[in-house]
């Protein structure tokens, strides 16, 4: 173990089967870290007036030296409370949490996402979040066509464009509709960024890009790798905006979501707190989970 190095590392991630987990802790095992794999569903807290214990499988978790936070997963309102709070009191009791937990609310919520870009004047489409479903049918009809997405979720799950007649001519049936499934009783409605095809995700860790990649649709406009988008190198210059963008919400590890228009103009769309880099590993020759091992284990 060389001096500069921690010793004791856990990774937070709800999937145990999680291939980026297996690189990640293989990466961090070479480099003489100790790695504990932390499973939110496992954890267990036992409060009382003389301590805050908690621990996985018997182990006490505020012992860890840094949690490093891979997948918060937790659709359910009371898993993603209890998950938090896990994150919070290991805050508390002196473990260095990465992203931070506040940094990982700010981009949990595509609405406080969206503020924090607008006050670090980043290019942004203009956008609507309101819980008025008539001004939310306003918005369509004076901006269509429009992207509609849940204020909360990650991997495009939720994202609609309206753009067609029928759309329109039933867009308060349309909006509730979305709203039961996705919204949970808010909407986030942005113009329509017409774009060759393609985004850009650029990964963020401690201030520096280390790896982008174009993001091509198959169908739709959901490009998320897993979603069935296509990655291809990225030859656009998009580091600045990446920067400024995990700056404006105070991230250490992020996906910065850019899309470029028709006439060269980009345009920032969101930030991730929990990226994934599966799509950038197949574009770079750089090994990403030993690039983070090695950024997240410095002392």
């Amino acid at each position: 173990m060389t001096a500069d190095r921690l010793s004791r590392i856990g990774i937070f991630g709800s999937d145990p089967t999680s291939r980026r987990i297996d690189s990640l802790e293989e990466a961090l095992q070479e480099m003489g870290v100790d790695v504990l794999r932390v499973i939110p569903w496992k954890v267990a807290r036992v409060g009382s007036t003389e301590r805050h214990l908690i621990t996985l499988n018997g182990e006490d978790l505020s012992q860890l030296d840094l949690l490093f936070v891979l997948d918060l997963g937790a659709n359910d309102i009371g898993a993603f409370f209890s998950r938090v709070g896990i994150l919070f009191a290991l805050a508390e009791m002196g473990v260095t949490i990465v992203n931070t937990v506040s940094s990982i609310l700010v981009m949990r919520n595509k609405a406080e996402t969206m503020r924090k870009l607008i006050a670090a004047n980043l290019p942004v489409p203009k956008t609507l979040i309101t819980e008025s479903i008539r001004d939310a049918a306003e918005f369509v009809r004076e901006n269509h066509p429009c992207v509609l997405k849940p204020i909360t979720g990650f991997g495009g799950v939720g994202v609609q464009l309206i753009d067609s007649e029928f759309d329109l001519e039933n867009i308060l049936d349309f909006l509730k509709f979305h709203s039961q499934l996705f919204g949970k009783g808010a909407f986030l409605l942005q113009e329509f960024i017409r774009s060759p095809g393609y985004d850009i995700r650029a990964l963020v860790l401690d201030g520096e890009v280390i790896a982008s990649m174009k993001r091509v649709a198959t169908e739709g406009i959901v490009t998320n790798i897993h979603s069935g988008g296509i990655p291809q190198p990225n030859d656009h210059d998009i580091d600045n905006l990446a920067l400024r963008a995990a700056r404006s919400v105070k991230g250490r590890v992020v996906g910065v979501d850019i899309i470029p228009d028709q006439n060269g103009e980009m345009w920032v769309l969101e930030v991730n707190a929990t990226p994934g880099w599966t799509g950038l590993q197949q574009v770079t020759d750089l090994d990403i989970s030993k690039r983070i091992a090695d950024g997240l284990s410095r002392a």
